[in-house]
């Protein structure tokens, strides 16, 4: 199961040294990309930077601590999964986490098998919610539920051609779209309208202008590709 964590990004927050490199080199086995941070507001930033698919979180940082860091991105976020570290067995602390929606309360040092085990029920809810939320970067998030842009939990206004258009660039991500393939799905209903090339280019445009800066890049001659 644990290998299925490779198609995922996890943010990870610890503010002693040794701690973290030891376990950076593990997560980095098993994870697209890691995230780290040192301290709660960095981990705030680095959040809001990267929006990971998963967070493990340090509850004794400084600056903004663990639990106050996942809160803050609970308000914003209410399904990425949390997992929490700590050194303290304090039953206050651990039924405040609880009602954070946590998937895991760990106490330090942690037990290589329980945490192994953690990370498979990490993979499985990942597998299971992530495909309904598209991080597009610096915030932004596309619900393709209900076909709506996000942008740190906030609606963001996409007319009916920006929202086809993005559409068919979260379908094709990493790949060209052609003007022609843009021409065929935007204006699908408007056949009988003669398109060009720079109607295509003004509907970009215009979707760029609500999206993190340069996730939609220019193919010179060709089209666009979505990063």
């Amino acid at each position: 199961m644990r290998n299925l964590l490779k198609n995922y990004t996890i943010l990870y927050v610890e503010d002693e040294p040794s701690i973290q490199k030891n376990l950076l080199e593990y997560l980095d086995s098993y994870f697209k990309e890691v995230f780290v941070a040192s301290d709660g507001e960095e981990g705030l930033k680095k959040y809001y930077e990267h929006t990971p698919d998963a967070l493990l979180l340090d509850i004794n940082l400084p600056n903004m601590d663990g639990l106050t860091l996942a809160r803050t991105i609970r308000k914003a976020d209410k399904t990425v999964s949390i997992i929490m570290l700590t050194a303290f067995t304090d039953k206050e602390k651990l039924l405040e986490a609880t009602e954070l929606k946590l998937l895991k309360y760990l106490i330090k040092p942690m037990d290589l098998i329980l945490f192994q085990e953690t990370l498979d029920m990490l993979a499985k809810e990942l597998s299971e919610t992530s495909h309904n939320f598209v991080s597009l970067g610096e915030g932004y998030t596309w619900e393709s539920s209900k076909k709506v842009l996000l942008h740190n939990a906030t609606p963001i206004y996409l007319s009916a051609k920006e929202t086809e258009l993005l559409m068919i660039f979260i379908k094709k991500r990493y790949k060209c779209v052609s003007f022609q393939d843009i021409m065929a799905h935007v204006w699908i209903d408007d056949f009988d309208k003669e398109i060009s090339i720079n109607s295509v280019k003004n509907i970009v445009s215009d979707l760029r202008k609500k999206l993190s800066k340069d996730i939609i890049q220019n193919i010179y001659g060709i089209g666009y590709i979505l990063k």
